[in-house]
């Protein structure tokens, strides 16, 4: 499964401490940065907004390989709610390694030991936005709970993603978000992070984090 993906991100500054460029982000956004050590090692962004960033080892190595950034927000949307978001190209390479995993072990169902959303490419329905021609084109979002992510997509967020698409969020870009037990997540490779792609990134996670937030209240009501 490696090769393929390896052949899709191309090549990278693999090993290279980002340490510097998430501290210079951190300093200029007025957020907490430190070095994390023992059995897990990296770095952590605590931000104003409530959140926080974590730099480290992959915990996505099968389709991550080396260092990965992530962004993690506590949301309040139920546990049972499940989203997957990615462009249409990182899809297509994902699907076509969890096929070929399913074909070559000759399994009788999904291995469970790949990562939840590289599942939920071939168990959730897809979301379509209509509204918008851009994400419709680029992304792919699949989730187990269809209304509530269309009520999330607001306005407002939509602009958002396709202001992203239509500048950073490239098809050559590694990047997963997902919402499971409640957390938003966005995973991103994390061997050579761009300092303007981190603070593009991160300005668009606070807004879906947010969005999210006041989805889970809306649908609680």
């Amino acid at each position: 499964m490696f090769a393929s993906i390896k052949k899709w991100m191309g090549s990278s500054s693999k090993g290279v401490d980002q340490g510097g460029v998430l501290s210079a982000w951190a300093k200029a956004e007025g957020h907490a940065f430190k070095h994390v050590s023992g059995r897990v090692s990296g770095y952590v962004v605590e931000t104003t907004r409530g959140w926080r960033v974590e730099w480290g080892d992959s915990q996505r190595r099968v389709y991550i390989p080396g260092k990965e950034l992530r962004f993690r927000s506590e949301t309040s949307m139920p546990h049972d709610v499940q989203v997957v978001m990615l462009t249409r190209a990182l899809a297509q390479t994902l699907e076509t390694d969890v096929f070929s995993r399913f074909t070559n072990d000759m399994q009788t169902q999904i291995d469970t030991s790949l990562p939840d959303e590289m599942r939920w490419l071939a168990m959730h329905p897809q979301v379509d936005t209509p509204q918008s021609p851009t994400l419709a084109k680029r992304f792919v979002i699949l989730s187990n709970a269809v209304e509530v992510s269309q009520l999330w997509l607001d306005s407002s967020l939509i602009a958002a993603f396709e202001e992203a698409a239509n500048s950073w969020w490239t098809d050559e870009l590694m990047l997963v978000l997902t919402v499971n037990r409640g957390m938003l997540t966005v995973r991103m490779a994390g061997d050579d992070i761009d300092p303007e792609v981190l603070k593009q990134a991160a300005d668009l996670f606070d807004l879906a984090a947010r969005r999210l937030r006041e989805t889970a209240l809306q649908t609680a009501a």
